[in-house]
């Protein structure tokens, strides 16, 4: 039976890391569902405990196609450590680099309870590790440094994982869109003096160009109060991304705007 991934944010049960004792019916069942709960999510492995069960059974689909039973896994071996990117059903979405063996050694039964030996390295070992760390109630937060604990909460706080950094940058791409407003005011202003220098006939065609160039400016104005809302998001700890700074801006160049509107008003 395809059962419910449990995901944050909610909590999942306080039981887990309870070993498989009884080799029977019910323990088989769990293996099933896994199967085709991985199946139907395409998901590469699931632990018991990402659909409820406190037992300590882990299923991975291998490249062959064929699933991989871990019931009672305990590491016997560790070697190295390295970093990698990682992903998991229960934060969906989001990734983290976190810190892992870069190899180990697994002690584990099948379902006929007969002991096997498994040594891992790769994918395979950053993900056994993964799986493991939820028969005991735990997931890859645990492994994370504490500055790339923060910003992962700051992928959890926003709902995005385009998150890389707290800290504040000195340039922001939404700049640009602030300069392109300027270089349209400063273009009407000059466009507005020009009309002391040319004949009747082509005031028209002036004015059609400036009624054009506020609605750019009011149309850059919009874009860039939605866009630098989006940006703020990826960096938690910057005063420079708060919504009031955003609004203050905004309403700047909508000053702009209005001032060449009022002269346009005059002048034409």
């Amino acid at each position: 039976m395809i059962k419910e991934i449990i995901k944050y944010p909610t909590t999942p049960s306080k039981e887990f890391g309870a070993n498989v004792r009884f080799f029977d019916e019910t323990l088989f069942t769990l293996i099933q569902d896994l199967k085709e709960t991985i199946e139907a999510n395409h998901l590469s492995a699931l632990s018991a405990f990402q659909i409820g069960s406190p037992l300590a059974v882990i299923v991975m689909k291998q490249a062959n196609g064929e699933f991989l039973e871990i019931i009672n896994p305990t590491v016997i071996k560790r070697e190295g450590t390295i970093h990698p990117i990682e992903t998991t059903a229960y934060f969906p979405g989001l990734s983290a680099t976190t810190t892992r063996y870069e190899k180990i050694k697994v002690m584990y039964s099948d379902r006929d309870d007969k002991q096997h030996f498994l040594e891992a390295d790769g994918e395979l070992c950053v993900m056994l590790q993964r799986k493991i760390d939820y028969l005991f109630g735990a997931n890859f937060r645990l492994r994370l440094s504490k500055e790339e604990e923060a910003v992962f909460d700051s992928k959890l706080e926003f709902g995005t994982d385009s998150i890389t950094q707290n800290g504040c940058p000195t340039v922001f791409k939404r700049d640009k869109i602030l300069q392109a407003i300027k270089a349209l005011f400063v273009v009407g202003i000059l466009a507005l003096f020009g009309k002391l220098f040319l004949q009747e006939t082509n005031i028209t065609l002036l004015k059609m160009g400036e009624n054009y160039l506020m609605l750019g400016m009011l149309f850059l104005t919009v874009i860039y109060f939605f866009y630098a809302q989006y940006e703020g998001k990826q960096y938690k700890h910057c005063s420079s991304c708060q919504i009031g700074n955003i609004i203050g801006t905004t309403l700047l160049s909508l000053l702009r705007v209005g001032f060449l509107f009022t002269l346009n008003a005059f002048i034409f």
